[in-house]
């Protein structure tokens, strides 16, 4: 009986450290000192949302009817209600729990105590901040307070039309207007002109989309993206610039590292421009990989270093579509995860204590780490394919004994056994470095990959079968019955240890 139970036990023994090594993975925090995703338990239409930051937690207000309320604090608790509001989706919105101002149609609402009014007419657009909101129509800017009162009006020339614009906490503007032929950025402050600080060509066919912009200290900062078509194929960039206010400034394409791979992300997008300790940071959602086998869009929050190069770290760990980043007071962000029953509000944080919850052991994290110990399969049928390349001289030995030394396996010599192990072993040390390169090596866990590991642990699995081998065998077989149980043993072990790390 033992000779069939010391083998399980031990193939046993290594699908655990498979296992465990999975799960290791899935609990992975996505950068140091933030915690994985955190489920908040609400769920979420993807519209655009209104945010305020409070000392110790932050409001999102959804549109629809009714508006709701999301209130979340730095331990990402989260709690929900409604308003009595109905603003319509697709615009950007300003409220609290008092009053509104909102685009409905073509023309700009103030809403108070149930009663709305139109505040303008031939509205275009409209964005909102803490501070109020701001609108405009072809070639006029309108600054508009949180109780509904224009504050300012702004006109430009006929041959300007403005396209988007951002108000900061000063009640400064910077504004994205169309030429006929230029593309236009403007910084714009209260009671004073329009101070252009950027144009560019305008090149036919480009479509100017998701302009941004901050403040920090002296400097503004602002990004833009545009999207062309060029010979059949759709390019997408997105540009970034700072101005100081002296003068005109060029924008660059926004280039960002992956911080994890060293690459540069092709795609991404919901890019949200913001200020945190006092310089730009940008979150936005990317396809890339969140463990060596499993690429799914994520959340990244990217920071410019001191060579100027913006890098981007991971925040969100789930493995479902993520989008919508939101940084909330303090140092954390919420976004919507996709799943089968629509968009739910997840979250991260670096508090010490919301860390300390996500590193628990889940049911879901178990589920995980067993589907993808059972994914692993299809390495060890490659290593098992690999395997058989090892019993070419063996078999070649055996053969040539059959021929030429019968005798000796008629009397079992042992010399013969290990003639046959060791030219197994030798074709292992051959041939497994080469096996073990590539995916392997950032496939594996360490305790596999250390220098020269392809060299070692066919010494280390021979002793180990080895030592199973005289356990387990019955003292009355042959020695080819001896020879081929120890074999037996060592091929499963390198497929069950090595095996799930190859592909």
């Amino acid at each position: 009986m033992k000779k069939l139970a010391l083998p399980i036990g031990a193939g046993l023994i290594i699908l655990l450290f498979v296992f465990l090594h999975q799960l290791n993975t899935i609990q992975q925090q996505p950068d140091d000192g933030w915690s994985r995703t955190m489920e908040l338990g609400l769920s979420i239409e993807d519209n655009e949302v209104f945010v305020t930051n409070e000392e110790k937690s932050t409001d999102i207000y959804v549109p629809g009817d009714p508006v709701r309320k999301i209130n979340v604090d730095e331990q990402l608790e989260a709690s929900s209600s409604n308003l009595n509001f109905s603003i319509p989706e697709g615009y950007s919105f300003y409220i609290d729990e008092d009053q509104a101002i909102y685009k409905e149609g073509d023309q700009l609402i103030y809403s108070k105590g149930g009663t709305k009014n139109s505040i303008l007419n031939a509205v275009e657009g409209i964005n909102a901040s803490p501070n109020g909101a701001i609108a405009w129509s072809k070639h006029t800017l309108y600054l508009i307070s949180p109780n509904g009162q224009i504050k300012n009006e702004v006109g430009f020339d006929q041959e300007e039309q403005v396209r988007n614009a951002v108000i900061t906490e000063d009640d400064n503007v910077i504004l994205h207007a169309l030429t006929g032929t230029t593309n236009r950025i403007y910084y714009v402050k209260p009671d004073k002109s329009p101070e252009l600080i950027m144009e560019t060509k305008l090149v036919a066919g480009d479509h100017y989309s998701n302009f941004q912009a901050v403040e920090k200290e002296e400097t503004t900062a602002f990004t833009y993206t545009v999207f062309a078509t060029r010979n059949g194929s759709k390019i997408i960039n997105t540009y970034y610039a700072e101005s100081s206010g002296e003068g005109e400034t060029d924008s660059k394409l926004l280039k960002i590292y992956n911080s994890e791979t060293g690459n540069t992300f092709s795609k991404p997008s919901y890019f949200t421009l913001g200020i945190k300790d006092g310089e730009p940071t940008v979150f936005f959602s990317a396809n890339d990989n969140i463990s060596p086998k499993k690429s799914v869009v994520s959340i990244y929050e990217a920071k410019m270093d001191e060579e100027g190069e913006w890098v981007a770290s991971r925040r969100s760990t789930s493995d479902e579509l993520s989008i919508r980043p939101i940084s909330l007071t303090g140092d954390a962000i919420v976004w919507l995860d996709r799943e089968k029953s629509g968009y739910e509000l997840h979250g991260a944080s670096t508090s010490e204590t919301v860390i300390e919850d996500s590193t628990k052991t889940s049911g879901q994290d178990i589920k995980l780490a067993i589907f993808d110990t059972f994914s692993a399969i299809v390495g060890m049928f490659a290593m098992l394919a690999f395997s058989f390349g090892f019993l070419i001289l063996p078999a070649f030995a055996l053969m040539y004994l059959y021929f030429s030394n019968t005798a000796a396996l008629e009397q079992d010599k042992p010399w013969v056994e290990w003639t046959i192990v060791l030219l197994f072993v030798g074709s292992q040390i051959a041939f497994l470095p080469s096996i073990l390169d590539g995916p392997f090596q950032y496939l594996a866990p360490s305790y596999l990959i250390f220098p020269g590991a392809g060299y070692v642990w066919p010494l280390v699995i021979f002793g180990i079968s080895y030592m199973i081998s005289r356990l387990g065998q019955d003292h009355e077989w042959t020695i080819l019955q001896k020879t081929s149980y120890q074999l037996g043993i060592n091929l499963g072990i390198v497929v069950l240890l090595l095996g799930p790390y190859i592909l």
